[in-house]
């Protein structure tokens, strides 16, 4: 009715092999960070293209090697534009943007939605490059949509 002591044995070897192979993974903030941030780009993203639509203006996106930020002007630098230029971020009435974690960095890649929701540029790719791999955010051509 219980377990032998071969089934016991063989158990805590499993939970040792993966204890080796798995848990350092989790104490690499690295990777999180990177995924994380891609997540948050095409949550910008997105979000400027639903204000576009909303407020029948063009939402400029610019991007840095380690920063987005969204304005209503072209300045691809975020640094010379007035408070009247910057869309503000809903959830705390501040400049909408937002930088990458260390070892974190984005291909530069400015663009603006029209009032319609296109991309200026036509299709636009964003890559977010950290943990030794590179992730796209993807803007089509006609619609806007992100992904």
């Amino acid at each position: 009715m219980g377990f032998t002591m071969t089934e016991l044995v063989m158990v805590i070897v499993i939970i040792g092999i993966l204890a080796v192979a798995a848990i350092p993974r989790f104490f690499d903030r690295q990777a999180f960070e990177s995924r994380g941030f891609h997540e948050q780009i095409k949550a910008v993203v997105r979000y400027a293209h639903k204000a576009a639509i909303a407020q029948h203006r063009a939402v400029f996106v610019n991007t840095t090697v380690n920063a987005i930020c969204l304005t209503y002007v072209a300045d691809a630098a975020c640094t010379n534009v007035t408070a009247a230029d910057v869309v503000l971020n809903p959830a705390n009435g501040q400049r909408f943007s937002q930088t990458a974690p260390a070892n974190v960095s984005l291909t530069a890649a400015s663009f603006s939605f029209s009032a319609l929701g296109q991309p200026s540029t036509g299709a636009v790719t964003i890559g977010v490059t950290g943990d030794g791999m590179t992730r796209n955010v993807v803007i089509e051509r006609e619609t806007g949509y992100v992904h």
